[in-house]
């Protein structure tokens, strides 16, 4: 039986055929899914923009960093340069023809940093040919005067600016150099450079630097004195170093000692323990003394104990203070402090507690004993200041070159002539 339908009559189902397969219809990705992957491909694409621009200006500010380090470590070597080497080897590096040999054409500077630095440590005292002269090399150890760090700088700019050379040498590389020249005598000359140096124009021979065996009158005198003359030793080192307000001696000129103990004796320079000292010299002892302490080797030992104004002690050595009407320091004590025999000694590697206090005696009236009166008025002119901050720049200056005063070393002979 049948149930009768009312309403709207359903249509009609259409059955597919037999050979239908069945699929699903493409209805396309949904616009939030679309729109977070958009979002995503934008967001990653920015990062990595953002990450290349970011290696980019990190590598330019690397470069530039570089650039900025090398051309520091260029003008630092060129200060260390023009306050250490300028006044022998001139501000343009011709060197002083006949006597400072020039860094301009060397064939040692053009063998790169290294040389130069193992140069500097130890320095030169011997016969050396540079750019077709022949120089009686006498150049100071500067091992306590520079540090690592500026002994690299003032190489690589030497190398640089004369030499051709390109690079800087690190102040790593020092150390190691430093430690194999230390305890060593100066480099013999240019004949002994040679050895580690290929292809060097040929190179005269280092000649005898012993100035003989010390007479042992002097001996006696500088190691165990006599009577109320008290071994030199006890208070200026065994090697005539000093000590604070104690001098150096070693490399003064022998002339220049022994005007000063004259001095001492007739009242002329006051201390009334070198006055004792001095008094019960012989005139040949005086002399045997001076060429005793002329022919010293001594590294320094002086260093900057004043807390002084550096740049200025520099200005006032090298320039002077002309509103002052004070000249130069090195315009009368020679290239770097060394000295001028017989009137004029060396400044340099004095201690700069003596240095200060004979300053200080020029201006306050206790010291006379000059040839020209011209201490007296410079050491006035000065500041208490400016005393300090020359006897501390002196101080740390290289010491005098090694050099054989040739009146010394005829005083020694003729003294061991005269030893039984």
């Amino acid at each position: 039986m049948f149930r009768k339908t009312t309403g709207t009559p359903r249509p009609e189902i259409q059955r597919p055929d037999e050979n239908f397969e069945p699929y699903e219809e493409h209805s396309g990705i949904p616009m939030p899914v679309l729109w977070i992957a958009i979002a995503l491909g934008l967001w990653g694409g920015l990062v990595l923009l953002d990450t290349r621009e970011a290696t980019s200006v990190a590598q330019e500010e690397r470069v530039d960093q570089v650039v900025d380090e090398q051309v520091t470590a260029h003008d630092d070597g060129r200060a260390v340069f023009a306050a250490k080497c300028a006044t022998c080897h001139q501000p343009d590096g011709l060197g002083v023809r006949g006597a400072v040999p020039p860094l301009v054409g060397s064939a040692f500077v053009a063998h790169g940093p290294q040389i130069v630095a193992q140069i500097l440590l130890r320095g030169i005292d011997g016969p050396i040919a540079v750019a077709g002269q022949t120089y009686d090399g006498h150049m100071p150890s500067f091992a306590s005067a520079l540090s690592d760090m500026e002994i690299a700088q003032v190489a690589s700019f030497v190398t640089r600016k004369w030499g051709g050379a390109e690079g800087a040498l690190p102040e790593a590389e020092v150390t190691p150099l430093r430690e194999a020249a230390a305890g060593r005598q100066s480099w013999q000359g240019g004949a002994e450079l040679a050895t580690i140096i290929a292809g060097l124009p040929a190179q005269p021979a280092a000649g005898s630097r012993t100035v003989g065996q010390v007479p042992q009158a002097v001996s006696e005198l500088v190691f165990a004195g006599r009577g109320e003359v008290w071994a030199c030793a006890s208070c200026h080192g065994d090697l005539g170093q000093g000590a604070e307000t104690t001098p150096r001696l070693a490399g003064l000129p022998a002339a220049y000692i022994v005007k000063q103990l004259q001095d001492f004796r007739q009242g002329h320079r006051i201390s009334e323990s070198m006055a004792i000292v001095a008094a019960g010299l012989a005139p040949e002892e005086m002399a045997g003394l001076g060429a005793y302490y002329a022919a010293l080797r001594v590294p320094s030992t002086a260093t900057a104990t004043l807390g002084a104004d550096l740049a200025r002690g520099e200005a006032l050595a090298l320039q002077g203070d002309w509103s002052l009407k004070v000249p130069a320091c090195f315009s009368c004590h020679g290239p770097s402090g060394f000295g001028l025999a017989p009137v004029f000694p060396a400044l340099a590697a004095q201690h700069a507690a003596y240095t200060a206090s004979q300053l200080n005696a020029w201006a306050g009236g206790q010291r006379k004993n000059a040839t020209l009166d011209l201490m007296t008025h410079i050491s006035t002119a000065l500041s208490p200041q400016d005393r300090r901050a020359v006897a501390d720049y002196m101080a740390l200056l290289p010491p005098v070159p090694a050099r054989t005063d040739p009146q010394a070393a005829r005083n020694m002979e003729q003294d061991n002539g005269t030893q039984p």
